[in-house]
């Protein structure tokens, strides 16, 4: 059970919903996504390691660069299903 309480605690922060919204894409590196939000390269680097503790994305360094990419795309089945339980009610 806790491991579900520590994937949905991750999933609750809106700007690493949108970070993972940007890795539908594929496999980034941290600038691409700085480039595409408001957020600091310091603090989409925070949430990518949160989302990359709780299993949500990996890692794989290539060089210099770290890239990321989400482990699982039902992640994104999951939020729609919240998303139409949330704004039906």
């Amino acid at each position: 059970m806790e491991r579900y309480a520590e994937y949905f605690k991750v999933l609750s922060v809106p700007n690493r919903l949108t970070v993972l919204e940007i890795l539908k894409e594929g496999e980034l590196n941290v600038t691409p996504v700085v480039d595409k939000t408001d957020l600091s390269q310091a603090l989409v680097s925070k949430h990518l390691k949160l989302c990359t503790i709780a299993g949500l994305v990996k890692r794989k360094a290539k060089g210099s660069l770290v890239f990321y990419q989400v482990v699982n795309k039902g992640v994104f089945k999951l939020i729609t299903q919240a998303q139409k339980l949330i704004f039906s009610a």
